[in-house]
């Protein structure tokens, strides 16, 4: 947690799933001072986190190519559990035009290929969460 003139403010949750420990790595170093970190090397382990902490994960981080259960499982556990109000960032090597398209088909936000600008993925994030933020703030808003 972060101090600001005496109060304590909770960083919201990043997740990252990626199969690989050195893409992990350099996600997790880019967000660590502005976000809580939650990783996951698979699909399976994702939609653990996403069962139990539903509420608390401002975006995620997605890798499609995963062994034990790919990003495209992950999304449609989203889709069918109303967690499609999270933005996913979809990060990826694999620049298959079909794979793109079905992503924007389950709403993914944006796209990110690896290797990673650290720049531009930090303010492509920051402006996603930003403007997620906003609009549940507005719908809150208008709700009450």
């Amino acid at each position: 947690m972060k101090k600001k003139k005496n109060l304590m403010i909770q960083k919201p949750k990043m997740l990252i799933v990626e199969d690989k420990a050195v893409n992990r790595f350099v996600l997790k170093s880019i967000f660590e001072e502005d976000y809580t970190i939650a990783e996951c090397p698979d699909g399976r382990a994702a939609i653990e986190i996403l069962g139990e902490e539903r509420d608390a994960v401002a975006v995620v981080l997605l890798d499609i190519v995963m062994p034990v259960c790919d990003g495209f499982a992950v999304l449609e556990y989203m889709k069918k559990t109303a967690l499609d109000t999270v933005p996913v960032i979809l990060i990826s090597s694999n620049v298959d035009d079909n794979n793109i398209q079905k992503a924007y088909e389950y709403d993914v936000v944006d796209y990110i290929q690896k290797p990673f600008q650290e720049n531009v993925v930090r303010q492509r994030v920051q402006r996603v969460v930003a403007l997620y933020q906003s609009k549940r703030e507005k719908d809150t808003y208008e709700q009450a």
